[in-house]
């Protein structure tokens, strides 16, 4: 039987896998840091942020959540026109355990 502490760990290794974001700015991939990262129960949020100065007037198509070596691990499609507001990109992951009748 699965106990509460192995899912709590998978949260915790989930949210270590990732390094940094890469945003994709009018079709030009900029990379940003994890601005922050927020545990709460048996999920994750991550969050990315452009800041009020940057990429005023252009077009927000998507963000992407990369490991160190480079390779994505989860995407958030946008389409969003940046303003001279900061802009907030969040991504959360939930872990779960489901119990199914086993015939065994």
């Amino acid at each position: 039987m699965i106990q509460p502490l192995l899912l709590d760990y998978t949260v915790q290794d989930i949210s270590a896998r990732f390094d940094h974001a890469l945003v994709n700015i009018g079709g030009e991939l900029v990379q940003y840091p994890i601005h922050n990262t927020i545990f709460s129960g048996r999920s994750v949020r991550k969050y990315v942020y452009v800041k009020e100065t940057e990429a005023i007037g252009k077009q927000i198509l998507g963000a992407s959540l990369m490991d160190k070596d480079g390779n994505t691990l989860a995407n958030n499609p946008l389409n969003v026109v940046k303003n001279d507001k900061g802009f907030l990109i969040g991504f959360e992951f939930s872990v779960r355990l489901e119990a199914t009748a086993s015939g065994v």
